[in-house]
């Protein structure tokens, strides 16, 4: 199988690093000619439990590559909100399937638009943290949950069930729009408020008023998505807040770093649904007004 992986972030880096242990014929493809050069000589570091390996893959920038070839699966990893432009790029006429790695929900607007016959989504919950651009930390084993959107010829699943490590366990669900709308809840819980208060995930179940405010935040989003259960729903966000207590989110780190925030892409995806569904949700507006401004604070406009 020839894969090939677009954004060497700290999830690109780690699919990468994992597949290419399987066997795989794994390329990876960059933004940078500065990362891509690094990789080449020096490969893809992965730091686990204080130890430290090492995997070679063939690396490219986007403009230098033969999309010319044919591509059994392309997986995207690139922020959400670079979906979009990373797509225009790529030409899909060689390309047999496509995995989306990405936080929220907003990149499943855009599936309608692609013609691509076999396509899936999943979600990391694998603690990643890229060191530099060519070290990512293994800091926590989770899972890969993926699931079919359209089935096409079941090169994905031949793919990912060959995938045989207890450090990247990955789990087939049936029901896509389920799995990545309960990874929306936790993303919307705990993202926004860790980003504008700058506190690390455990503290919103530590402190009585973030768990106050992560309560509410949490009804507003079970009305929009409509979930049943809600208790149980309720004691997975804070079982995630429990075991991830001292790490912070993707969110807040990319504040910290003044890097450009997926808000929209989980918030703003939800207050499009609300407003299809004229449910009124001013918590959710206010944190996203909030992180919006906080990036806008910094000196970016999250939209250009």
């Amino acid at each position: 199988m020839k894969i090939v992986i677009v954004g060497p972030g700290s999830i690109g880096l780690l699919v990468t690093f994992y597949l290419a242990h399987q066997h795989h014929m794994v390329s990876l493809v960059t933004n940078r000619q500065e990362q891509t050069t690094v990789i080449n000589e020096k490969g893809i570091h992965l730091i686990r439990h204080k130890q430290i390996a090492k995997m070679n893959v063939p690396v490219t920038t986007f403009s230098n590559f033969n999309w010319d070839e044919t591509i059994d699966l392309l997986i995207v990893t690139v922020k959400s909100y670079q979906v979009t432009n990373v797509l225009k790029k790529v030409d899909f006429t060689n390309v047999k399937s496509i995995l989306f790695l990405q936080n929220g929900m907003g990149h499943t607007e855009i599936f309608s638009k692609l013609a691509i016959p076999e396509l899936a989504v999943g979600v990391i919950e694998h603690g990643a943290l890229r060191e530099n651009d060519f070290t990512v930390h293994h800091t926590g084993v989770g899972k890969l949950r993926w699931s079919y959107v359209r089935e096409g010829s079941g090169i994905i699943n031949e793919v990912l069930k060959g995938i045989i490590d207890p450090n990247f366990p990955v789990e087939k669900e049936q029901d896509w729009t389920n799995m990545l709308e309960s990874k929306l809840i936790v993303n919307a819980c705990i993202n926004p408020i860790t980003a504008l208060f700058q506190v690390e995930n455990g503290e919103l179940v530590k402190n009585e008023h973030y768990l106050s405010m992560m309560n509410l935040v949490f009804k507003e989003v079970i009305s929009v998505v409509g979930f049943v259960d809600d208790s149980d729903t309720w004691e997975y966000v804070c079982q995630v807040c429990r075991k991830t207590a001292h790490n912070r989110s993707s969110m807040l780190v990319d504040i910290v770093n003044n890097r450009k925030t997926e808000i929209d892409s989980i918030v703003g995806y939800l207050i499009r649904r609300a407003r299809d569904q004229q449910i009124d949700i001013p918590i959710l507006t206010f944190l996203y007004e909030g992180v919006r401004a906080k990036e806008l604070k910094q000196g970016r406009d999250a939209y250009d």
